[in-house]
């Protein structure tokens, strides 16, 4: 195993107790084994601490994030407000005036990291247990009518049923 570079699990507080320590007078073996790095690491965290004029956390490699913090925040609102919202919608609702808006996939992303995921909804039956009962408790009350019973409903021909699945309308 070769050699470890532990500085990445450094809190801000362990990185100022370094420079302090450093500082101090206390050696890079101290150190090291003061917050369990090794002195190699410890030398270079130093050595780009003193290059970065003091400053100890350093610009982040890689592209920048396209969304800030408020975005995300309200990708997160919006999903949440109305859960039947596709990643695409979120997109147009959030970034509607936005000159640059991010990509469907950075929207999904932020779901994802917020725990929100896309599922398939629950297959659930046709009729409940509940409507069951009262479909055949009506039924049994209404078997003894007459035609002139039922002559009296009034009836519709152009009542729409729909036994499958939902017609997009909500």
């Amino acid at each position: 195993m070769g050699r470890t570079f532990g500085n990445k699990n450094l809190t801000d507080n362990d990185k100022r107790a370094i420079v302090v320590g450093r500082q101090n007078g206390l050696t890079m073996m101290t150190l090291a084994g003061m917050f369990g790095v090794t002195e190699a690491g410890i030398s270079q965290f130093l050595k780009r601490q003193k290059a970065q004029d003091g400053s100890t956390n350093s610009q982040r490699t890689g592209r920048p994030r396209v969304t800030d913090r408020n975005d995300d925040r309200n990708i997160l609102k919006t999903s949440r407000t109305n859960p039947r919202l596709t990643a695409p919608a979120i997109r147009r609702e959030v970034f509607l005036n936005s000159p640059s808006p991010p990509s469907v996939s950075t929207v999904k992303r932020r779901l994802n990291a917020a725990g929100i995921m896309g599922r398939r909804p629950v297959k659930k039956p046709l009729i409940s247990e509940k409507n069951r009962a009262a479909r055949l408790k009506w039924a049994k009350e209404h078997l003894n009518w007459t035609r002139q019973d039922w002559n009296k409903i009034l009836s519709s021909d152009e009542i729409k049923f729909l036994l499958f699945g939902s017609d997009g309308i909500q």
